[in-house]
């Protein structure tokens, strides 16, 4: 066996990051997606109200945030009113203007934990068979802990509108 090239060294470990990396990515695309439906259909539940139970907590929060315009907003706006200005330009694309989001804000009470059931149902739900789910869900929660994101008492929210 000969020695590996700077380059080759660089190729293999691409086509490695590629193997797993995109499957990866292809799953958590899939999750935002179930994320997402999942949150509507809970607020659609909510009415805009709130759920307190003993074990969760559920409600839609309305936030007003400033958001810069586009390009294209700041260009149309400006062959509108000027022809040759670009400093007036420059002002109009950087200008904000509101936005108005829906959020669902959701959790777990204290002392209330997921069961791994839970965990089986979404592994499986994104394309897992229960051996595989029962194998790899421990070790993402592993890696999810390690980088700060396991908490199941964390108050979490998602976007459900924006506007």
């Amino acid at each position: 066996m000969h020695g590996r090239t700077e380059v080759e060294k660089y190729v293999r470990a691409l086509i490695a990051l590629d193997a797993l990396y995109k499957p990866l990515s292809s799953l958590g695309d899939k999750g935002k997606r179930r994320a997402e439906k999942s949150a509507k259909g809970i607020v659609s539940l909510l009415k805009e109200g709130e759920e307190k139970g003993e074990r969760i907590f559920a409600r839609v929060e309305k936030s007003e945030e400033e958001r810069a315009r586009t390009l294209r907003e700041g260009i149309d706006e400006f062959k509108k009113k000027y022809k040759e200005q670009g400093e007036i330009l420059e002002g109009m694309i950087a200008k904000k203007r509101a936005q108005k989001n829906k959020y669902l804000v959701f959790g777990l009470n204290e002392s209330y934990k997921l069961a791994e059931e839970d965990y089986l149902g979404v592994m499986m739900d994104l394309g897992f068979d229960r051996r595989e789910a029962s194998s790899v869900y421990p070790h993402i929660l592993a890696i999810s802990e390690r980088m700060g994101k396991a908490s199941e008492q964390a108050e979490r929210s998602i976007i459900v509108s924006r506007g």
